[in-house]
């Protein structure tokens, strides 16, 4: 885990990276917040190969790890910032550390499916996997997360460092984001009435083919997000791939920090 050395602030930023991903996706971040606040990037469970107990892999049991970071903290107050798989995770702390959640960002999230269309999402992700090999889909996955070839050397890191991780751990964390999108996502984001930050760079089409924004185009998960709150500031990143944090790190960096200003 990624820990600030100055940890005396009573503003923590607590960061989450995604699926397949690691506490590296925020160095940039914790160099520039790391000397103002209190800040925090944690490997999230079966990320590093372990799985303690081999607990389940779902975004609740990932929450519960961070939720044991925090309850070690009382005395601090809490922005949570998530990217990808981890914008669930940071919704679902939110909600469980309310009264001390500052805020919450939204780095280029995405929902897999909603409860009307939940058998029919799964199944299709399971046959996408028997019909095909998943460390190819995985590949091909994060292959696409990256559209400009200055950054080729953090694409073949971050595709190496996916399939690298125990097909038993993210293969299981992939199907219950899923459910957890159709099933937890809308009612938790109902029931946080907190100032919300989407950061926002791809667009997944209906056969999750990811590619950059490039108009003034309407997003669905922006759309999503803005259905559930009235306290929503939203920045779009054109022409950039997913990782945001790694490829625009400084704007990333003075968006946040202007926003958090508001606050």
């Amino acid at each position: 885990m990624i820990v600030s050395n100055f940890q005396n602030s009573k503003i923590c930023m607590f960061f989450i990276h995604g699926f397949c991903s690691g506490p590296e996706d925020w160095v940039e971040q914790e160099k520039f917040f790391g000397n103002i606040f209190t800040v925090f990037c944690p490997t999230l469970r079966g990320h590093d190969g372990k799985n303690d107990l081999e607990l389940p892999m779902s975004i609740e049991q990932l929450t519960m790890d961070c939720a044991k970071i925090i309850e070690n903290h009382n005395d601090k107050k809490f922005i949570f910032i998530g990217h990808s798989m981890g914008t669930r995770i940071a919704i679902n702390l939110s909600y469980k550390f309310r009264k001390r959640t500052l805020g919450l960002v939204l780095v280029d999230g995405s929902k897999f499916a909603d409860i009307e269309n939940f058998g029919e999402v799964i199944s299709h992700f399971e046959k996408t996997i028997f019909e095909k090999d998943y460390l190819f889909l995985l590949k091909q996955m994060f292959s696409s997360m990256f559209f400009n070839k200055k950054f080729n050397n953090d694409r073949e890191r971050i595709i190496n460092r996916a399939i690298g991780i125990p097909v038993k751990y993210s293969l299981a964390l992939r199907r219950n984001v899923i459910w957890f999108d159709a099933h937890c996502l809308k009612d938790l984001l109902s029931k946080i009435n907190i100032p919300i930050l989407i950061l926002h760079s791809t667009k997944l089409d209906n056969k999750r083919i990811r590619s950059p924004i490039k108009n003034n185009e309407k997003i669905d998960y922006v759309e999503f997000i803005k259905s559930l709150t009235l306290t929503l500031e939203t920045k779009t990143f054109k022409n950039t791939g997913h990782y945001i944090s790694l490829e625009e790190p400084e704007l990333l960096n003075k968006t946040i920090f202007k926003w958090m200003k508001k606050l």
